[in-house]
């Protein structure tokens, strides 16, 4: 008993530190946590959806088929949404729609701080009388003339010029509306009360507006129609399918699996008793994940499914070779160790190519994927040794004779393999890779759908708009980077690669200037009399002069208790360290793609860079290349070497390699065939497929030399054992195809594919080509 206590203890130790990592690890469901973090367009889209963008508020866009939507309906719709959502903000237009009188003295704000360049004009304007009467007639006769009808509107509206700032005439070229060119969408802001990133809440966060909006007996009335998006709305459906994706691989591998075993093994207690050990294995893989990781992302969530086909493999090896075994479970424990360790350690290599990937993600679920390697093969070897006096593995009553095929046969299938993929590249040319934002969303999602759909009707969502951001530990520094960047502005725009830009420099708080201006606008609120009066007597109404009349109103606010957070949070932040940003827009004449991204790229620097889902796409791709020609086919050539060094035979590994290039050339095939390309997650089929290669051609040309080439034996023992882990591996890349996002299902399509070529090309190739060799 004593000689257990260490065991018992080591165990318990164990048990506890992974019960622990398990509290730890939570689901992280934003998209930019699986991309390169090194990446400068990432960090700064991670920035922008902080301070900017808002990444907690919801669109709802609100759509009709046949009928324009008036915004008397949508006014109506806003308010049944405020009452059902109560603190919740809900907007539908502009802050000036909105709140004329906050939108007022924000303006008078935006003139008190505004540098003298700036406020000269207007102040020269409205303080000097015959300047005045000039300006008056001015804009009636625009009025009067104009072709452009949003024109005209503004100056009836503003016939003092205070829109006129710099700042504003950005926003009203900005091509923001709440509704689009055709009438039949209306997008309406929902602000989330209380803040945060824990998808559970923003699941009870989106139904809630999902029936509060489908209680608004407007929508049969009208025949509306809404769609919800938004990082919420993403986050929720992300974190579903994340659930929905582990539990359900790997239950559905876990049944096949076990009803594999049982086919094999035909032994329910010692299927109870691989289950038990799997589970032991996930919660000290996941325990050790959430103390090294602490989250598990969008595409790390599929390692469960994987890693319960390779674990259960160990087990099967271990209870095979215990047939007629009479030794102590310690001894035999020591027999079989350095196989089943040096199994794990030859996979787990295959994996560990994927932690020098450039994504987050990828690195992730190769890291994973060795803890668990490790993990289920140490489980393994512990503790089925103890058990097996109580489910035993019994002696085959009879030996099956081998399936496997002669020389001709075997080279046959090998010639044909080769030249149908050749035939295949003739015609449709080589596999390509690629890489799109699309194969991490969730196939079915309501937040994608929509999004589309804004994009499409309003340009300033479209993916033809990006961002642009300057940083700085102080205002000097982001104005001296503000310059850098316009000066690049300009310059596209003049070669036609910009067609237009949002750049608010006027709005970069400069201290020495906020008090150069007061004394005038004191002034100009004192004549606010005369100022109004002279606007009527030139035929302007009092419902015309009304945004104006409020803004002379609020002039006479003393500069530093102006407040212009609200009004430019959208364009100007600052960090809690002190960090200070400055946002803009920049509208490009073509969607970004990775032939022009190069055009565009002058726009980042040190200070300043220009980020969109479509400009990271871009980036990406040389990305997604590097890690498939840099780190999959050089590693595939290296594991190719040791076979020489692992049979010290050149015949011997020229056969596996026969074997290997033959599952390669097909695997690709496929992928040309089905016109699909390899991304950064599917690759890592490549060194997967030569990994479990090299491990058949092992085991087999292993068995083979023992048996001194009896094939009925060779089948009856490791035949069979390969093709069970053939198929339960296959099975565990094989239920990614049920995953919610394309990236995996498409991982785990080549990858089953390829584990199944491997396998059926080792088990009817290997044993007749090797019998050719005349060993």
């Amino acid at each position: 008993m004593r000689n257990k206590i260490p065991f018992i203890a080591a165990f318990c130790t164990v048990l506890i530190f992974s019960i622990a990592g398990l509290f730890k690890l939570k689901f992280e469901t934003d998209i930019l946590d699986v991309l390169p973090q090194k990446l400068s367009s990432v960090r700064t889209l991670k920035i922008s959806q902080k301070y900017f963008d808002n990444d907690q508020r919801i669109a709802l866009l609100l759509s009709s088929e046949e009928e324009e939507i008036y915004e008397e309906d949508v006014e109506e719709f806003a308010i049944h949404l405020r009452e059902k959502l109560s603190p919740a903000k809900v907007l539908y237009r502009s802050e000036f729609e909105e709140d004329p009188e906050q939108f007022a003295k924000s303006i008078a704000g935006l003139w008190l701080l505004s540098p003298p360049e700036i406020s000269s004009a207007i102040e020269n304007r409205l303080l000097d009388q015959s300047s005045l009467e000039k300006y008056l007639e001015t804009v009636k006769n625009d009025i009067r003339t104009s072709f452009d009808q949003q024109e005209a509107t503004i100056a009836s509206y503003d016939p003092l010029g205070f829109l006129k700032h710099p700042f504003i005439t950005q926003l009203k070229d900005s091509e923001l509306s709440f509704q689009s060119a055709d009438g039949k969408h209306w997008i309406l802001l929902i602000h989330n009360p209380t803040p945060t990133t824990d998808y559970h809440v923003h699941q009870a966060w989106v139904e809630k507006i999902r029936s509060a909006a489908n209680s608004w007996a407007g929508l049969e009335d009208f025949g509306f129609t809404f769609g919800l998006t938004g990082g919420p709305v993403y986050n929720s459906e992300i974190g579903t399918a994340m659930e929905e994706d582990m539990s359900g691989t790997i239950m559905f591998t876990s049944i096949l699996v076990g009803v594999l075993f049982l086919l094999v093994q035909r032994h329910p207690g010692q299927l109870m008793l691989i289950l038990l050990l799997l589970g032991l294995s996930f919660v000290i893989t996941l325990g050790v994940g959430g103390w090294i990781f602490g989250t598990l992302n969008l595409v790390s969530v599929g390692f469960a499914a994987i890693l319960l086909g390779l674990i259960i493999d160990y087990g099967v090896v271990i209870f095979r070779e215990s047939i007629g075994n009479t030794e102590s479970p310690a001894r035999f424990r020591k027999e079989l160790a350095p196989g089943i360790l040096w199994a794990a350690a030859t996979t787990a290599i295959v994996f560990g190519l994927l932690t020098l990937s450039t994504f987050q993600g990828v690195r992730q679920l190769g890291g994973l994927i060795i803890i668990g390697l490790i993990t289920g093969a140490a489980v393994m070897l512990i503790f089925i040794p103890l058990f097996l006096n109580r489910f035993p593995s019994k002696n085959a009553s009879i030996l099956l004779k081998s399936p496997f095929p002669g020389k001709l046969v075997a080279r046959s299938l090998i010639a044909c393999g080769i030249l149908i993929a050749i035939a295949v590249f003739a015609v449709k040319g080589e596999p390509d890779v690629s890489f799109d934002f699309s194969m991490v969303e969730p196939s079915s999602s309501e937040a994608a759908a929509t999004f589309s759909v804004i994009q499409e009707k309003f340009p300033a969502w479209s993916d033809k708009n990006v961002q642009l951001m300057a940083s700085g530990k102080s205002w000097v520094e982001i104005e001296s980077a503000a310059e850098e960047a316009e000066k690049h502005l300009k310059n596209l725009k003049a070669n036609g690669i910009v067609q237009s830009y949002q750049w608010p420099t006027e709005l970069i708080p400069l201290m020495g200037t906020r008090n150069l201006s007061s004394e005038n606008f004191t002034a100009i609120h004192q004549s606010r009399d005369r100022i109004l009066e002279s606007a009527k007597q030139n035929g302007f109404t009092d419902e015309g002069l009304a945004l104006d009349r409020m803004i002379l109103d609020h002039l006479n606010t003393p500069p530093a208790e102006v407040d212009l957070t609200d009004f430019v949070h959208q364009f100007i932040a600052e960090s809690p360290d002190q960090e200070k940003y400055l946002s803009g827009s920049v509208m490009l004449t073509k969607e970004v793609t990775e032939e022009n991204f190069p055009e565009i790229s002058v726009l980042s620097s040190e200070n300043f860079d220009v980020t969109s889902w479509s400009i990271i796409q871009a980036a990406l791709l040389p990305s997604v290349k590097r890690d498939f020609y840099v780190i999959f086919l050089p590693a595939t050539g290296i594991l190719l070497l040791t076979l020489v060094v692992v049979f010290r035979s050149i015949r011997d590994a020229a056969i596996t390699i026969g074997v290997l290039v033959t599952s390669l050339l097909l695997v690709n095939a496929f992928v040309v065939v089905t016109g699909s390309a390899w991304n950064f997650l599917s690759g890592m089929a490549i060194p997967l497929i030569v990994g479990t290669g090299i491990d058949y051609s092992i085991h087999l040309i292993f068995a083979l030399r023992r048996s001194g080439g009896d094939l009925n034996s060779v089948w009856n023992g490791v035949g069979k054992a390969i093709c069970f882990c053939g198929l339960s591996t296959a099975i565990g890349f094989g239920s990614l195809l049920f995953a919610s996002n394309e990236i995996l299902r498409s991982m785990g399509l080549l990858c089953c594919l390829g584990v199944l070529t491997t396998m059926l090309l080792s088990v009817f190739v290997v044993p007749g080509l090797w019998k050719r060799s005349a060993h």
